[in-house]
């Protein structure tokens, strides 16, 4: 994953939803601001979400837009949200909120790298309680 995929601008360690419906919002507008998508990506997030749940496992989410979203995707971008508190999406707790802006062929190789991350102990521990944003940099872009 290159770093112009993720960025220090895209990682919030502190941010703040109370269901997932506005995680995914934060991840959107996160995303939008980035310069990444353009507003019409934001409500496919969510109508991709209410279709099939970007629920990961482990605490994390990974919302995205539809296959059909895709043409508002401008560049690939990943934002990182830690949150202060978790919060129930489905019926599991997630305090990682990781939104995903991909065109074609980057958004596997995306999710891929994510889930590595996700599967090292290590690099998990960083994710969930490091307070160094470019710790979690390095651990998102290996």
């Amino acid at each position: 994953m290159s770093e112009q995929v993720l960025n220090l601008a895209g990682i919030r360690l502190d941010a703040t939803a109370s269901s997932k419906e506005e995680a995914v919002g934060l991840c959107g507008k996160l995303l939008l601001e980035l310069g990444a998508v353009s507003g019409e990506y934001l409500p496919a997030m969510w109508e991709r979400e209410q279709k099939f749940s970007s629920f990961m496992g482990n605490g994390v989410a990974m919302p995205h837009g539809t296959d059909e979203s895709r043409k508002f995707v401008k560049h690939g971008q990943i934002v990182f949200l830690r949150l202060t508190k978790p919060i129930i999406w489905d019926t599991e707790a997630v305090n990682l909120c990781i939104g995903i802006a991909a065109r074609e062929d980057e958004h596997g190789e995306i999710l891929g790298n994510l889930a590595e991350a996700i599967l090292d102990e290590k690099s998990f521990e960083i994710l969930n309680n490091s307070n160094d944003k470019n710790e979690i940099l390095q651990v998102l872009t290996k």
